[in-house]
C-alpha cells in the first residue's frame, strides 16, 4: 500500500470512529427518542438510507412550557452531536418545564424553519433568543459547537431561564 492510500485508508476510517461516536452519543433507534411526537406537518419520515429512526422534526414537552427551545441542527453530523445531546439531556432533567423542538437543518421542512427563526445557519434558540451572556461572555447558539458555544453552555442558559421562570 503505498502512503497516499495508507494516508486515505487512515482518514476514513477516523471518519468511520466519529460517525459511530456521534451514533451512540445521541442514542439513535428505530422509536426515535422517548417521549418524542412527530410535528403534524413536519415531514415526519425518517433520516438517512432506510431511515434512521428520527423525524425531520421532533417535539417534546409541554406546548405551554416555561422553556420553549429550539433546536435547527443536522441531527446525525457528528460536529452537532454533543449539542443534540446536551438539548436531550436538558430536556430529560426538566420534561415538565421545556418544550423542546428538534429540527434536522438538512430536512424538507429546515427552510421553512430557517425562514421562522430568521437564519440560515445551525441554531439553537433558547426562549425566542440564541445570544446569551454567560458569565461576563457572549454565547451564541450558532453555527458549529465549539466556536460560538460549547454544548455545556446550554445547561447552564436553559437553567437560568428556568429560573427566571419561577
Amino acid at each position: 500500500m503505498s502512503a497516499g492510500e495508507k494516508k486515505v485508508a487512515a482518514l476514513l476510517a477516523i471518519v468511520l470512529v466519529v460517525m459511530l461516536g456521534a451514533y451512540i452519543v445521541t442514542g439513535r433507534s428505530s422509536a426515535g427518542p422517548a417521549g418524542a411526537v412527530a410535528v403534524p406537518g413536519g415531514g415526519g419520515g425518517t433520516m438517512g438510507p432506510g431511515g434512521g429512526g428520527f423525524p425531520e422534526v421532533t417535539a417534546m414537552g409541554p406546548e405551554d412550557a416555561k422553556v420553549k427551545i429550539v433546536g435547527l441542527v443536522p441531527i446525525v453530523n457528528p460536529c452537532h452531536a454533543a449539542t443534540v445531546a446536551a438539548l436531550k439531556e436538558v430536556y430529560e432533567a426538566h420534561p415538565d418545564d421545556i418544550h423542546l423542538t428538534l429540527i434536522d437543518f438538512m430536512g424538507p421542512d429546515s427552510s421553512e424553519w430557517k425562514q421562522k427563526l430568521g437564519v440560515t445557519c445551525a441554531t439553537v434558540e433558547i426562549n425566542g433568543k440564541y445570544t446569551f451572556n454567560l458569565e461576563g461572555r457572549t454565547v451564541t447558539f450558532q453555527q458549529n459547537e465549539g466556536r460560538m458555544y460549547q454544548p455545556t453552555d446550554l445547561k447552564t442558559v436553559v437553567e437560568g431561564e428556568l429560573a427566571k421562570t419561577g
